[in-house]
């Protein structure tokens, strides 16, 4: 039922007392409806109809709200902003080669990682008569796994004489994984405060929203001649963005900056505006430093033994990508997730920065710095009851 008060659940007994009273209304009111008669068990099935039915109704209800839907639903309402969950992407580098003067590398040429991640590269590369020459790769598959740091694609899947060395003077990027409900209603709720403009708020909503970002921080330093605390220049901003591709990036801050606004940063791209003229824009990428844990933990028969480790990794990882940029990562914020896991009766966790220093300390960041973690970072030991 709907009223002033919003969307109230039928519960089963007032559904069944309901169907009782329809029940003896037809047939009279000496009627058995007892649990173990015929009538008290139709009476029983109506009334669990009556609750599905409900409770669907509730769904369809609270689907039209930011904070209720999920899914497709969710996909949705984002449309009445104007916004699409962003999908899965493969990540991209320029890789450069020394080799044999005049060998072609054909398109579809595999180079990976230590890791085992693929990257092939989209067109043929010929060695120049230096042999050096380089060409854009994009890894096989999709994900934030494969925005793999400089100088890590070294090796080839099938190695050939005529190429001698492989790497990447720059970090891969533009890999993305699915985005959750969780983000995607993070960025509605962002879109419902503000809109993209040329605001504080708005320029950062429109960072968040451009494919394969995942953390924005801006400095604006206002001062007419005196450089702030972080050593940017009087009358400049100053974006730190982790992820996404840089072009992206770049246009987006063109896009909605406005003009006029002297950017700061130590990386940089060019964006065209409509008469053809081309303009420098400044922005730098967040420090990220890897978390290792440890969690300690006795469980008993309820517990899931065959998911549970990665129960585990997953509620500890959640904590941590939930931090933003600078923020500390408090030891006692982990437990709630890990509490929350059926079966887990005790935990004990530490956590550092290196995996051979771990403690129960909190780990205090600087204020663009982000910290990151992964499967591999998290390990799980099992304590005897």
């Amino acid at each position: 039922m709907i009223d002033e008060n919003g969307y109230s659940p039928l519960s089963f007994d007032d559904a069944l007392d309901t169907v009782q009273g329809f029940i003896r209304t037809e047939n009279g009111e000496d009627t058995n409806v007892s649990p173990r008669s015929f009538w008290g068990t139709v009476a029983r099935v109506m009334a669990k109809i009556a609750v599905n039915i409900d409770q669907n109704g509730e769904d369809v209800h609270d689907s039209g709200y930011i904070l209720q839907a999920t899914g497709v639903n969710l996909d949705r309402v984002g449309g009445n902003y104007g916004l699409m969950r962003k999908q899965a992407e493969a990540a991209s580098v320029t890789l450069s080669f020394t080799g044999t003067a005049g060998y072609v590398i054909p398109t579809g040429t595999v180079f990976m990682d230590d890791k085992g991640n693929e990257y092939y590269t989209v067109d043929d590369c010929q060695l120049d008569a230096n042999g050096i020459g380089s060409t854009i790769v994009v890894s096989d598959e999709l994900g934030t796994q494969y925005n793999v740091d400089a100088g890590t694609i070294i090796n080839q899947q099938s190695p050939v004489e005529e190429i001698d060395t492989v790497t990447n003077a720059d970090a891969a990027e533009g890999g993305q994984d699915m985005k959750t409900d969780l983000d995607f209603r993070s960025r509605l709720l962002l879109a419902s405060n503000s809109n993209e403009s040329g605001t504080i708020n708005g320029i950062y909503t429109a960072l968040m929203n451009t494919q394969g970002v995942t953390a924005v921080k801006s400095v604006y330093n206002s001062s007419e001649n005196a450089l702030d605390a972080y050593g940017n220049p009087p009358k400049t901003v100053h974006y730190y963005v982790q992820g996404g591709a840089a072009q992206d990036v770049v246009n987006t801050i063109f896009r909605v900056g406005g003009g006029g606004i002297a950017l700061y940063g130590s990386k940089s791209g060019t964006a065209i505006d409509d008469s053809g003229e081309a303009h420098t824009i400044y922005f730098d990428r967040p420090q990220e430093t890897p978390i290792f844990a440890k969690v300690s933990v006795k469980v008993d028969d309820i517990f899931d033994k065959n998911e549970g480790t990665d129960d585990i990794k997953a509620a500890v990882e959640g904590y941590i990508e939930s931090l933003q940029m600078g923020s500390k990562v408090v030891t006692n914020q982990f437990f709630s997730n890990i509490y929350a896991i059926d079966g887990v009766n005790y935990a004990d966790i530490t956590i550092g920065t290196d995996k051979t220093k771990l403690s129960t300390d909190n780990i205090t960041l600087t204020a663009f710095e982000i910290p990151i973690i992964d499967d591999d970072n998290v390990e799980v030991d099992y304590v005897p009851n």
